[in-house]
Order: structure tokens, then C-alpha cells, then sequence
């Protein structure tokens, strides 16, 4: 069943942060972006007491970001044709975006 844990260009398979979710779905209204996959939360160490999102490394068919809010982190993938393009949409678009 293709899709059925998509809505708005987002996977829905784990839990998002409180908050990403509005920004992924921006990701994937962009139109070099065919996939936004979040991944499991995790506990961090330190605190950050808003959301902050910061580009990993690349990845075959794209990026990974990293999400963070207060002692919680998500790995997000992102697959895209155009990776610069992207990048340069989040740094001029997305609030709280270090990239």
C-alpha cells in the first residue's frame, strides 16, 4: 500500500517533534523535493529551547537534517534532485535553520 502513511509529502511512520511538522510539509512543497522521511526521536544531552534545524551530511538521493527541540533530536531525510537549491531555500525561508 504505497502512501498510506504519507500526508502532505511527509512520512508518518514515527512521532515528529512539536512544531517540525508545518516545516517538513513546506520541504515537500518544494519542487525539487520527491520524499520527506522523518526518523525515530531521540534524548539528547543538552537543551535547546526552540527548534533548531541543521543539514547533515549528504546522501545518495539527497540530505539529512537534524531536528532538535529542548533534550530531543530527529534525523530527517529529505530526497531531492537539487540539493543546493533546497539548501538555499531553508537558510532564506525556514526559521531557525543553521545551514
Amino acid at each position: 500500500m504505497a502512501g498510506r502513511h504519507r500526508s502532505h509529502g511527509v512520512k508518518r511512520e514515527h512521532g515528529i517533534l512539536p512544531g517540525l511538522l508545518p516545516i517538513l510539509e513546506r520541504i515537500a512543497a518544494h519542487p525539487t523535493v520527491s520524499a520527506v522521511i522523518p526518523g525515530r526521536i531521540s534524548v539528547t544531552r543538552g537543551a535547546t529551547p526552540t527548534l533548531r534545524l541543521r543539514a547533515g551530511p549528504r546522501t545518495v538521493t539527497g540530505f539529512k537534517l537534524t531536528a532538535r527541540r529542548g533534550t530531543a533530536a530527529q534525523e530527517v531525510f529529505i530526497v531531492t534532485t537539487d540539493p543546493e537549491a533546497l539548501l538555499a531555500f531553508l537558510r532564506t525561508e525556514v526559521t531557525g535553520f543553521d545551514g
